[in-house]
C-alpha cells in the first residue's frame, strides 16, 4: 500500500514527488487544489511510509500508481510528478492514457539521465553512522562536508525521523535506491501520449535542456514548457507561489 494524504472534493489529481521526496513535499500544492480538486499526495515506494521494496523502476512505479487508484476508486485522474515523480507520472501516462485527464511534469524530461548528484546525495546520507548521532544539526554538520547547498541539506534531512528514545532512523530505503540508482535514471518508453500536458522547469536548472525537446516532442506532442524564473531543479519549493499558480490554471 502507498501511504498518501488527501484534501477536497472534485475531480481527482495525484501529486508524485521526487527521489528521496516524500508526500509532505507535495502536500502545500496539494492542498491549493483541494478547493476544485480531490488532491491526493502519495510516497512511492521506497519513500516516506510506504513499503519497501528491492524492486523499483519506472514501470514498477506506474502499476504501483494504478493500483492505488484501483484501491481508492480512481477510474481516472490528472497526475502532478516532480523529478522521479515526474518520471513516473510519464510512464503512467504513456502505458496507460486512458487512465490519464491531464499531466505535469516538473523539471524532468522523459530521457536517460545519468546525474552524478543522485549518487553523491545517497552515499552522504549512507555514510552517516545513525547509531551515532545524537541530533539533527549533527547530521547537518556531516552532510555538508559532501553537499553544499543548504536547501538540499534540508530537503535530505527531512527523511531523518527520531523516535520518542531519540534514536534516529532514515525513512527512505537507502539501499534500495542505491542499487536501483541506474533505473532510476532510464528513459521512460511507449507510445505516443496525446494528454494535454505541461512540462515545467526552473530556469537555473539543467534537468530539461533544448536537447531533450525532441523528445518531449516525440512522446507528448500535445506538450507544452513553461519556465519558472530564478528558481532551480526544487521548483515546487523554491518558487511555491507561482508553481501552485500554474497547477491551479492548468488543471
Amino acid at each position: 500500500m502507498l501511504s498518501f494524504l488527501e484534501y477536497g472534493s472534485g475531480p481527482p489529481v495525484i501529486l508524485l514527488h521526487g527521489l528521496l521526496g516524500s508526500k509532505l513535499n507535495m502536500a502545500g500544492a496539494a492542498r491549493v487544489l483541494s478547493d476544485h480538486h480531490h488532491a491526493l499526495a502519495i510516497d512511492l515506494r521506497n519513500h516516506g511510509d510506504s513499503f519497501h521494496h528491492n524492486s523499483m523502476n519506472y514501470r514498477i512505479m506506474a502499476a504501483d500508481i494504478g493500483g492505488f487508484m484501483d484501491d481508492n476508486d480512481l477510474d481516472t485522474a490528472s497526475l502532478v510528478g516532480h523529478s522521479m515523480g515526474g518520471k513516473c507520472a510519464m510512464q503512467y501516462a504513456l502505458s496507460f492514457p486512458d487512465r490519464v485527464d491531464k499531466l505535469v511534469v516538473v523539471d524532468i524530461g522523459p530521457g536517460e539521465y545519468r546525474d552524478p548528484s543522485w549518487t553523491k546525495y545517497l552515499k552522504a546520507m549512507l555514510s552517516i553512522d545513525i547509531s551515532t548521532l545524537t541530533s539533527r544539526q549533527e547530521a547537518d554538520e556531516r552532510l555538508k562536508k559532501e553537499i553544499t547547498s543548504k536547501i538540499y541539506r534540508q530537503f535530505l534531512l527531512s527523511n531523518l525521523v527520531s523516535d520518542e528514545n531519540g534514536s534516529y532512523c532514515w525513512r527512505p530505503n537507502l539501499t534500495a535506491i542505491m542499487a536501483a540508482r541506474h533505473d532510476i535514471g532510464a528513459q521512460v518508453t511507449g507510445p505516443v501520449s496525446y494528454i494535454d500536458t505541461l512540462f515545467v522547469k526552473g530556469s537555473e536548472s539543467d534537468y530539461i535542456q533544448e536537447k531533450d525537446q525532441a523528445a518531449i516532442d516525440q512522446l507528448f506532442p500535445q506538450a507544452h514548457l513553461i519556465s519558472v524564473a530564478g528558481c532551480g531543479h526544487l521548483v515546487h519549493i523554491e518558487a511555491r507561489e507561482r508553481f501552485n499558480q500554474l497547477l491551479h490554471d492548468f488543471l
